[in-house]
C-alpha cells in the first residue's frame, strides 16, 4: 500500500482502533488465508494483498482488498472491507445476511441484488463483503435515453421497501433528527438569526408527522442517492447498508430528491428521469407515500445544513441559510396543499446545492 495514503488514513484522530492492522499487507494475508481456503480450497494460498483506501470517515473506513491467489483458477479475489468503531458493524452484517437470504442474493430472479456479505471479523471490527460489478447510476445521469436506468433504480429501491426485514425500532421524525451532526440546536446557536426558522421547521415536521397518522413502515436505506446503486445491463446492486433502519419509505425518496435537485444545472434532463423513476416506483408502492416526500425533503435539508456547520467550508453560512430556507419551503408546501402530492416541477430549481447527502 502507498505509504502516503496509509499515513493519511491513520491521521484522523478517532476510535478506529483496528485500522492500523487492516492497512498492513502482511497481517491481512494471515486474516484472509482461512477465508480464502474455505472459499477456494485448502490448497490455495494468499500470495499478496493490495490495499486501497476508498473512503475515510470518523465512524468507519472503507477499504478495497485485491487478494492475489496462488493455486486457484481465479487469480484475484476482490473484497471490500469496512472498519468500524469498537462494538459497531455486527448489526450491519446481520441485516445484510438477512436481505441476502430474502431475495437479494446473486441468483435473484429479478436481477436486483446486493454485495454478498462474507464475514464479520469481531477482532478487527471489520465487515468483509463482495465488490460488486457495474457502475453507479450517477454515471447515467447525463447520458441520453437513460430512463431504463432510472426505472431499474426505482425497482431496486422498491424491492428494499417491500422486504420483510425489520432492521431497527421505528425511525420517526425524532430519530431522524438525531442523524443531524451536530444537532440542529447547535446550528441555531451558531447562527442565532436562523433560530426561529430552525425551530419552526422542526415543530412543523412534528406537526405534519402527527397529521399523517399511522403509516406503513418499511426498511429504509437511510442514505439513498445515485451512488448507492450499481448497474450492469439489466442487473442492479444496492450497496452501503450502514444507515439501514425502519420507517417511512418517503424518507429515502426525499433524500434522493434533495440529492438530485442540485444536479439539474449540470444535467438538465434529470426532471424527466425522476418522473420515470417515480412512475416506476409507484407501480409497486402505495401512491400515498408521495404526499409525504416534501416532509422528508425538509428534514434532509436540515441535516445537510448541520453538516455544513460541521465542515465549515468557505461560504458555509450562505449555504446553510439557503438550505434552511428550502427546508421551510418544503414543509410549508405540504401544509398549504392539504397533503396533496406536490407537482414534480416544484422539486427543482436551477441553483446548485453544494453539499452532498451522506451519513457520517
Amino acid at each position: 500500500m502507498d505509504t502516503t495514503a496509509k499515513s493519511a488514513a491513520l491521521k484522523v484522530k478517532d476510535k478506529l482502533y483496528t485500522l492500523a492492522t487492516a492497512l498492513e499487507e502482511e497481517q491481512m494475508q494471515a486474516v484472509f488465508r482461512p477465508q480464502v481456503q474455505a472459499r477456494f480450497g485448502q490448497a490455495v494460498e494468499v500470495s499478496r494483498v493490495d490495499i486501497e483506501v476508498l473512503r475515510r470517515r470518523n465512524q468507519r473506513c472503507v477499504l478495497r482488498y485485491r487478494v492475489a491467489l496462488a493455486g486457484a483458477a481465479q487469480p484475484v479475489w476482490r473484497v471490500i472491507g469496512k472498519v468500524y468503531k469498537a462494538n459497531q458493524g455486527r448489526q450491519v452484517y446481520d441485516d445484510m445476511r438477512t436481505l441476502w437470504r430474502h431475495g437479494f442474493d446473486r441468483e435473484a430472479g429479478d436481477g436486483i441484488s446486493m454485495p454478498e456479505p462474507y464475514e464479520f471479523l469481531d477482532e478487527l471490527c471489520m465487515l468483509l463483503q463482495e465488490e460488486v460489478p457495474g457502475v453507479p447510476v450517477k454515471a447515467f445521469a447525463r447520458k441520453p435515453d437513460n430512463t431504463a436506468a432510472f426505472r431499474l433504480l426505482a425497482r431496486t429501491l422498491a424491492k428494499l421497501h417491500r422486504s420483510p426485514l425489520v432492521p431497527s425500532a421505528p425511525f420517526t421524525v425524532r430519530e431522524l433528527l438525531t442523524r443531524c451532526h451536530p444537532r440542529h440546536e447547535f446550528l441555531a446557536l451558531a447562527l442565532p438569526d436562523l433560530a426561529p426558522a430552525i425551530a419552526g421547521l422542526v415543530a412543523t415536521a412534528y406537526e405534519l408527522e402527527a397529521s399523517f397518522g399511522d403509516i406503513a413502515m418499511t426498511p429504509l436505506h437511510g442514505d439513498f442517492h445515485l451512488g448507492q446503486v450499481h448497474l450492469e445491463g439489466n442487473r442492479s446492486w444496492l450497496i452501503d447498508y450502514d444507515a439501514l433502519c425502519y420507517g417511512d419509505p418517503a424518507s429515502d425518496l426525499g433524500n434522493l430528491l434533495v440529492f438530485l435537485r442540485g444536479k439539474v444545472k449540470r444535467a438538465p434532463g434529470l426532471p424527466a428521469l425522476l418522473e420515470a423513476f417515480l412512475d416506476e416506483y409507484f407501480t409497486l408502492m402505495d401512491p400515498a407515500i408521495r404526499q409525504r416526500i416534501p416532509l422528508h425533503e425538509g428534514l434532509t435539508h436540515l441535516r445537510r445544513a448541520c453538516k455544513c456547520l460541521r465542515l465549515q467550508e468557505p461560504g458555509w453560512e450562505k449555504k446553510v441559510r439557503r438550505m434552511i430556507e428550502r427546508g421551510v419551503a418544503c414543509l410549508q408546501a405540504v401544509k398549504s396543499s392539504g397533503h396533496a402530492a406536490a407537482p414534480l416541477e416544484d422539486f427543482f430549481d436551477d441553483e446548485e446545492e453544494l453539499v452532498e447527502a451522506g451519513e457520517d
